[in-house]
């Protein structure tokens, strides 16, 4: 089998050459690996120059993470793709280990644990558990709610299993990975590898840090998908999901993280989807609390993503 391994780049100068020697440094050497400058600033080619051919760098126009991973795959020539952010550490026997399990499945995606932690804390945290191994639509009905597979970064593709599940989605600014897993999951199975692969450090500006996105597009993601397995003839009754679930599992979040500038832009979903329920209530109340005491913040402006698929 031979693996390519994509990282995409954008102002990532002062960390990416760690993405990179943690690849070159694997016990399974990866057999190509593409850095892909996503319209930086901050000039990544000064410090990948010494690399030469060690690597190929791929140059596009800002387009986003998801852009970014598509024109990796374009360029790629592996039977298999690991997508690495460029500010991640791909521990030594990551590629070996998880080669070994995709030998000895059928599945198109392989997977393993990653330590995640905040930047500048001693302790990690342990994500990545096996709840979305199996058949599909097992692993498509684990990503609906929640991701198992907490970065790409900790995973192995069948680049022909990325070629039938069409890719990263574009249109997607954040959380544009659980999207992404979501369609693999009807196409394909997973499987786990049992070993920690990643080492995954967030800090306060990481997208995965943003809570307002991560409500804002996890509603538009399960929206697209219900869209786009309509589409493909894909039976969707597997999720057992309503519109009344998707807008109250949105408001819990909402709620429970305190996220109150969220509070109208869901709302405003909620009355497009014809949802009304105690959750809805209770948070139109608590928009006008949080207005005629003057806590409520203005949220950032967030686009309306499915519709866009749905007129493909």
């Amino acid at each position: 089998m031979t693996i390519s391994v994509i990282i995409p780049c954008y102002n990532s100068a002062s960390w990416v050459a760690r993405a990179v020697d943690s690849v070159l440094m694997q016990s399974l050497p990866a057999d190509e690996i593409i850095v892909v400058d996503d319209g930086s600033h901050d000039d990544p080619e000064r410090v990948l120059l010494p690399y030469g051919g060690r690597i190929k760098i791929v140059r596009r126009e800002n387009g986003g993470l998801a852009a970014a991973r598509n024109t990796g795959c374009s360029e790629s020539s592996g039977e298999w793709l690991l997508f690495l952010d460029a500010d991640d550490i791909l521990l030594t026997n990551a590629l070996r280990d998880l080669a070994e399990t995709a030998r000895n499945s059928d599945a198109g995606v392989v997977y393993g644990f990653v330590l995640q932690r905040q930047a500048d804390a001693m302790d990690a945290k342990l994500h990545g558990r096996p709840y979305a191994v199996g058949n599909p639509p097992i692993p498509a009905k684990a990503h609906f709610w929640w991701t198992p597979i907490p970065t790409a970064g900790a995973a192995l593709i069948r680049s022909s299993v990325n070629k039938e599940a069409g890719g990263f989605d574009e249109n997607f600014r954040q959380v544009e990975d659980a999207e992404y897993w979501l369609r693999c999951g009807v196409v394909t199975s997973f499987a786990h590898c049992d070993s920690v692969v990643l080492d995954k450090t967030y800090t306060p500006t990481s997208l995965g840090q943003q809570t307002e996105g991560s409500i804002w597009y996890r509603l538009q993601l399960q929206r697209k998908f219900l869209l786009w397995c309509q589409k493909m003839g894909i039976d969707t009754s597997f999720l057992d999901v309503t519109p009344k679930k998707m807008i109250n599992h949105a408001l819990k979040r909402i709620h429970h993280e305190k996220a109150w500038s969220m509070m109208e832009p869901i709302l405003d979903q909620a009355r497009d989807m014809g949802v009304h329920s105690m959750w809805t209530w209770r948070s139109q109340i608590m928009t006008t609390l949080l207005k005629v005491s003057g806590l409520m913040k203005k949220s950032n402006s967030y686009p309306v993503v499915y519709s866009k698929w749905s007129d493909r």
